[in-house]
């Protein structure tokens, strides 16, 4: 057939197929996905234990969200509210780690290294949450406020992030996928 062949059939192929419907973009709803980041963050909370054998404080206190989850009244939350919990932790978590970067000379790469990992997956999640649209439904919410807690130590750091993805984010994100299907 040649290539001088297939040109032309190729163009026949395209006015016998239906056209295809555009559809809108759906967001990242794999589980899969979040499913990666948490086990990433298992396996970064259990590298610190390694690197940090007696303890790696931070240069300053930092405040973190609370990550504790009380599944009933978190179904009792409006979305508004949840949207608002989520995504001000994240900004809490986002500030915490900037603050964490902040290390001596002296600070291992390989804990550098972990906390730009962190900072990167958070960015990630950003963009997943920002896709099934937690900011708009958080600023329904007039800045309410977001649990928060103060932590010292890098080892905590790594816990809230842990907790925060395995949670918060992720019970958001399956909700709104979930609701995004029907």
């Amino acid at each position: 057939m040649g290539i001088f062949g297939l040109i032309p059939f190729l163009l026949m192929l395209e006015f016998l197929a239906p056209p295809a419907l555009l559809t809108p973009l759906q967001p990242i709803c794999d589980p899969r996905v979040m499913d990666k980041y948490i086990l990433e963050a298992q396996q970064d909370d259990q590298d610190i234990g390694r690197l940090c054998a007696a303890s790696c404080p931070l240069l300053e206190t930092v405040q973190v969200p609370d990550t504790k989850v009380n599944f009933l009244e978190w179904k009792m939350m409006t979305r508004a509210r949840q949207a608002s919990e989520v995504w001000g932790g994240l900004a809490l978590l986002l500030t915490a780690l900037s603050q964490a970067q902040e290390r001596p000379p002296a600070t291992p790469p390989s804990l550098r290294d972990q906390l730009a990992r962190m900072t990167s997956t958070l960015l990630s999640v950003k963009e997943i949450l920002r896709s099934v649209n937690v900011e708009a439904e958080a600023r329904l919410l007039d800045a309410a406020p977001t649990p928060s807690l103060t932590i010292q130590t890098t080892e905590k750091l790594l816990s809230i992030h842990l907790n925060f993805l395995r949670g918060k984010a992720n019970l958001y994100i399956t909700e709104a996928c979930r609701n995004y299907a029907r």
